[in-house]
């Protein structure tokens, strides 16, 4: 994931680590958390290439709404607030500010590669 620091200033890594596992799952990339059937899967060629492509602009745009949501917040202290509090600036809620986010999920292979033998 890399993103201006809208996203950043406005949510928290686990936040952000937290939402793209629940990405994972819901698309069956990780099936209750077994990230080692996953490997086994991209070993034997099974990368679900085309299911990544098609749904991972949902990623995207579910980090940005959360950040436009927490930057709008003034109840609840974002990453920016909490940095400022520790260098003695008052500062409550979350930071408004531009949002972009690029979302890149890396799979096991290309999903038109023949599994003969030949392209291992």
């Amino acid at each position: 994931i890399m993103a201006t620091d809208g996203l950043f200033d406005n949510v928290d890594l686990d936040e952000i680590r937290n939402a793209a596992l629940e990405w994972e799952q819901k698309h069956g990339f990780i099936r209750g958390g077994d990230i080692a059937q996953r490997e086994r899967r991209w070993a034997m060629g099974n990368s679900l290439t085309i299911q990544s492509q098609e749904h991972i602009t949902e990623l995207a745009q579910t980090l940005v709404q959360m950040a436009r949501k927490y930057s709008l917040d003034s109840e609840k202290d974002s990453p920016f607030a909490l940095l400022a509090k520790e260098n003695d600036i008052m500062w409550s809620g979350g930071m408004p500010d531009d949002v972009t986010v690029l979302a890149l999920h890396l799979v096991g292979r290309d999903p038109l590669d023949v599994m003969d033998g030949t392209n291992m």
